[in-house]
């Protein structure tokens, strides 16, 4: 019986050098992937923080807006307030005073980054902790500002209206009923109005903090993006 000689001669200095050929191309093409992937996320975490930072500028002229407009309405208050509690009733300031409770700040935040990245599930691309608590600090303090705003509104629906409508005559601002401003009841009314705008001040003036600090942050991570 014959034996079959196999041919062994087999050339393995250039097996070995396709073999590695070919892992060196398949390194280079996993590192390229990644490197695009990070690219693509590296850009879109920069739109997000631009919006977001596009958004809190727009959020804080708003704000801003609000609060000076509440302040100065305060004033009023606290003037009428100082009236009714020397009992000076004769003061003509009384009827345009009481006017200032009809007046209210609305302030309507713009929340639309937010919902975006929150509805793509994106918010891990903003790698920095900090920001992203930032972010969530600031638009949960929107949140707490609305709540106090519609406490205030209704408010102003259950007493300050009703018992305007009765009283005073919108036209000239002149009394329905001469003796109202001397009423207890108007007097708390008015003291309970206070209260109110106080707490929505101080709501204002927490979320304008926060407004601040995200400001700082966002200005921060746009200057690292933009490197």
């Amino acid at each position: 019986m014959k034996k079959i000689k196999l041919n062994l001669n087999i050339d393995w200095k250039s097996k070995i050098v396709d073999l590695l050929i070919v892992i060196i191309g398949i390194t280079i093409a996993f590192k390229l992937n990644t490197w695009n992937e990070s690219i693509t996320t590296n850009l879109e975490a920069k739109d997000y923080i631009e919006s977001f930072y596009e958004e809190n500028i727009t959020n804080e002229t708003n704000l801003s807006s609000a609060l000076e407009f509440s302040e100065s309405n305060r004033k009023d208050i606290d003037t009428l307030k100082q009236i009714l509690l020397s009992k000076k009733y004769d003061d003509k300031r009384i009827k345009t005073l009481t006017a200032s409770m009809m007046g209210l700040a609305n302030y309507n935040p713009s929340i639309t980054t937010m919902e975006n990245i929150t509805a793509s599930g994106e918010f891990k691309l903003i790698k920095d902790i900090e920001l992203r608590k930032q972010i969530i600090n600031t638009y949960n303090s929107y949140h707490v500002t609305l709540k106090l705003e519609a406490l205030l509104l209704d408010y102003v629906n259950k007493y300050v209206t009703p018992f305007s409508f009765e009283n005073i005559r919108f036209s000239d601002f002149s009394s329905i009923h001469s003796d109202f401003i001397k009423e207890p009841l108007f007097e708390n009314i008015v003291f309970g109005f206070e209260v109110l705008l106080s707490q929505q001040i101080k709501g204002y003036q927490d979320s304008l903090e926060e407004i601040k600090l995200l400001n700082e942050k966002l200005t921060t991570a746009n200057n690292v993006y933009n490197k």
